[in-house]
């Protein structure tokens, strides 16, 4: 039995790790635009708490974007 390196190097995870945040962060910017500028009746322009849910519905939608693309490539 031999050892078989692994595709994945240090540098190659931490691209794409950096990528994954990077993404949500702007996925939550727009979605923060959206909320404040669109929905301005429920939640304050400069509210913590949208800024927050702002940011936390883009890590998910990168994160099912991630996903779904390992889901396909990989999985299938």
């Amino acid at each position: 039995m031999s050892a078989q390196p692994s595709d994945f190097s240090g540098f190659m995870i931490f691209i794409l790790i950096l990528s994954f945040f990077t993404i949500s962060y702007f996925m939550g910017m727009m979605v923060h635009s959206a909320l404040m500028y669109e929905d301005n009746k429920n939640i304050g322009k400069d509210s913590r708490i949208g800024w927050v849910l702002s940011m936390v519905v883009g890590t998910g939608i990168t994160g099912w974007m991630f996903y779904y693309g390992y889901y396909m490539n990989f999985l299938r």
